[in-house]
């Protein structure tokens, strides 16, 4: 009885925990510590200990903690929250079944809609793009929004629901708000992702011809595109940027400096706009090694089943395009978000019945 107890305690926990990642960072901060408690406190911490890969990344970015505090880079020391949240989604993918997992899925992508009224509140209020509130940055929620637009086409794709369509509007919407284009790009690449084993192929590459087109359309003004106006300014600056991470990385090539360590370095940017730079920066080679090695043991596992994994195939297309001009990765909501998608499960059947399906609805 008191397992059963505890069992739905941690359900309810993780339900308002898929409601919180799209309303405030605040609220996921004091799930997460009420789930840590619960977790150490019953001993299930020993559970997800267990697992290889969490203990190598624990160990990364608590070596990192050590590194911040050697460069004095009290910055760095978000790798702590961090860490607890990685462990949180950990136990969620380990631990909670498989059936709530894909219950909660759909209860997130309903209060994913949320984000777009906080946004559009906030628009009204302080008139500079949304994101900064609830989300700390305009690219985090960008991120967010990503994902979510893509987890609520892929429900409305497969259920062919309106209610999940409209939803990915709202989501589409809010990363328009937040003005975060490498969120949008990343978006549209994930979404093309789903769209290739959704589609018929005629009508997939009619899709690819059009974006083609208006890429055309932007590059010679015709068309417009998300705070046109800045994009040669800022191609600059990140190249810039891009320098100035090379020189910091170069004061401590093996074991990095922390998280963070670029805004210390720079004493304005808060990271160097590019995963592999930011690793190698906060955790030099030899952590950025340790963490490259897994994950791409986690994507192996999940492209070795290939089209029974149709949505965490299109939502690793859309961060790792993200991440390529970003780091929103590494934040406390993101990465939550990013853990919970994953660890859901699909339907080998379903998954190869998709192209079918659509054929015939479009027949009838």
């Amino acid at each position: 009885m008191e397992i059963i107890k505890n069992r739905n305690y941690i359900q309810k926990m993780y339900m308002l925990m898929g409601g919180a990642i799209f309303t405030h960072y605040v609220l996921v901060i004091i799930l997460c510590l009420l789930l840590l408690k619960d977790i150490f406190v019953t001993g299930e911490y020993k559970k997800i200990l267990k697992d290889k890969s969490l203990v190598a990344v624990e160990a990364v970015l608590g070596f990192s903690i050590i590194m911040s505090l050697w460069y004095h880079n009290y910055g760095g020391l978000i790798a702590i929250p961090i860490l607890l949240c990685i462990m949180v989604g950990r136990y969620y993918t380990r631990i909670v079944s498989d059936d709530f997992k894909n219950y909660n899925l759909e209860l997130m992508a309903k209060f994913s809609g949320a984000a777009f009224f906080i946004s559009l509140v906030e628009i009204l209020i302080t008139k500079d793009r949304a994101g900064y509130f609830a989300y700390l940055n305009p690219n985090y929620l960008g991120s967010i929004m990503m994902m979510a637009s893509i987890l609520n086409l892929y429900l409305a794709l497969k259920k062919k629901s309106k209610r999940n369509f409209l939803l990915f509007i709202l989501n589409f919407s809010t990363i328009l708000l937040s003005g975060s284009r490498s969120s949008l790009a990343a978006a549209v690449i994930g979404i093309f992702v789903l769209l290739y084993y959704f589609l018929e192929k005629r009508y997939f590459v009619a899709c690819v011809f059009l974006l083609i087109g208006y890429v055309i359309g932007v590059y010679y003004g015709v068309l417009p595109f998300l705070r046109e106006d800045t994009i040669v300014k800022y191609y600059w600056l990140r190249r810039d940027i891009l320098k100035m991470a090379y020189n910091a990385f170069k004061t401590n090539i093996l074991f990095g400096h922390g998280n963070f360590y670029y805004f210390k370095f720079t004493k304005f940017y808060p990271h160097s706009h590019n995963a592999i730079t930011e690793l190698l920066l906060s955790y030099g080679i030899v952590g950025t090694l340790a963490l490259m090695g897994v994950w791409l043991r986690y994507i192996y596992d999940i492209f070795k089943d290939d089209k029974s994994n149709v949505l965490k195939i299109s939502i690793v297309s859309g961060v790792v395009a993200h991440n390529l001009t970003d780091f929103p990765i590494f934040w406390i909501q993101t990465v939550i978000l990013f853990i919970m998608l994953l660890s859901c499960s699909e339907n080998k059947e379903d998954v190869k019945k998709y192209k079918i399906k659509i054929y015939k609805h479009r027949g009838k």
